[in-house]
């Protein structure tokens, strides 16, 4: 291919091949503090409440190493 018909084709605005309708306006993405929001509500409504004073958290496995600096850290609470 020919670096014209690259170009052109990167500046498509249609959503597929030929004949299908363009789009109306530019797709725009969730924040993650909406995420974060979900996720907090979910593990409050479950029973699971923060450990705020962990900083570092290290899981060994084999020979590898998976490490979590400041992790939201929870514990199970014995409301049920």
């Amino acid at each position: 291919m020919n670096r014209e018909k690259l170009m052109k084709m990167a500046g498509s605005v249609r959503t597929g091949g030929k004949g299908t309708m363009r789009r109306k306006k530019k797709a725009v993405h969730k924040t993650t503090t909406t995420d974060d929001k979900r996720l907090q509500s979910t593990l409050k409504r479950i029973g699971v409440n923060a450990i705020p004073a962990i900083e570092e958290v290290n899981i060994f496995k084999d020979d590898v190493v998976i490490q979590f600096l400041n992790p939201k850290a929870m514990s199970w609470s014995s409301k049920r």
